[in-house]
C-alpha cells in the first residue's frame, strides 16, 4: 500500500467510525483520511484506538485479514444452502475475484473447521441423488468430476452406496407404470433406453429388463 499520501512519516489512527449501514463494522481513518473499513471483531482483537501508529506491514496485515473475513462471510453464506466441494468454493471465489492468497487462506481454514471435505460432500451428493433423482454408477461419476472430486473419493464413495440394481428398480418405478400397456419388446426397449441415459451400467439394465416383477 502506498502511504505517501500521510502527513506523518508513521501514519496514526486519526478517527475509527461506525459504519452507517453495518454496525458491526468501523472506518478507520489515518492522518484523517478514510483508509478501510474493519469488523468490530478485529478491531478489538488487534487493540486498534485512536492515536496508534501503524507501520506499512500493519496496514496490509488488516486490510488482508479485511479481506479474508469478508470472503469467509461469503463462503459461510455460499454453504448456506448446501455443502460444496472445494472444487465449487474456489470457483466461487475466483467469480467474486477474491485474490487467490486470500481465497487459499479461506479454503484452509474451512477445511480444518470441516465446512469443506469432498469426501463427505460426495457421501452427500450421492445419498441426495438416491433419494430423490436416481442415478447409475457412470452418471454419478461425471456429476462429480464435474464437481473437481478426486477419482480415488469418487470410487469410495460409490463402492460404499451405490448398488446399481437397488436404484436402477427406484429409477423405473413410476415410469413402468406409464409403461404397463405397451408391447413386452417396446416396453424393455423403453427400460433400457431409461436407465441407460441415467447412467446405469449394462449389467443393472439387463437385469432390470429381465425382471419379471418388474416387466412382465
Amino acid at each position: 500500500m502506498n502511504l505517501g499520501f500521510f502527513h506523518s512519516k508513521v501514519p496514526q489512527i486519526s478517527a475509527i467510525k461506525p459504519q452507517k449501514k453495518k454496525k458491526n463494522r468501523f472506518n478507520i481513518y489515518l492522518d484523517g483520511k478514510f483508509v478501510f473499513g474493519l469488523p468490530a471483531e478485529i478491531l478489538v482483537k488487534e487493540n486498534l484506538s485512536v492515536g496508534r501508529e501503524l507501520s506499512s506491514r500493519e496496514i496490509n496485515n488488516l486490510i488482508f485479514k479485511n479481506r479474508l473475513g469478508k470472503s469467509l462471510d461469503r463462503v459461510y453464506h455460499f454453504l448456506s444452502y448446501r455443502p460444496r466441494s472445494e472444487r465449487e468454493v474456489w470457483d466461487y471465489l475466483k467469480k467474486k475475484e477474491v485474490d487467490r492468497k486470500v481465497a487459499g487462506k479461506v479454503i484452509n481454514k474451512l477445511e480444518k473447521l470441516g465446512y469443506i471435505d469432498d469426501l463427505e460432500f460426495t457421501r452427500w451428493w450421492v445419498e441426495q441423488r438416491s433419494i430423490f433423482r436416481p442415478r447409475g454408477k457412470r452418471a454419478l461419476m461425471m456429476e462429480l468430476w464435474q464437481k473437481g472430486v478426486e477419482q480415488e473419493v469418487i470410487d469410495q464413495v460409490l463402492d460404499e452406496l451405490v448398488d446399481e440394481t437397488v436404484l436402477a428398480k427406484k429409477a423405473v418405478k413410476k415410469k413402468i407404470v406409464t409403461w404397463q400397456k405397451l408391447p413386452w419388446r417396446e416396453r424393455r426397449r423403453k427400460l433400457s433406453d431409461y436407465l441407460a441415459r441415467r447412467g446405469f451400467s449394462w449389467e443393472a439394465i439387463k437385469e432390470i429388463v429381465d425382471d419379471s416383477s418388474i416387466n412382465g
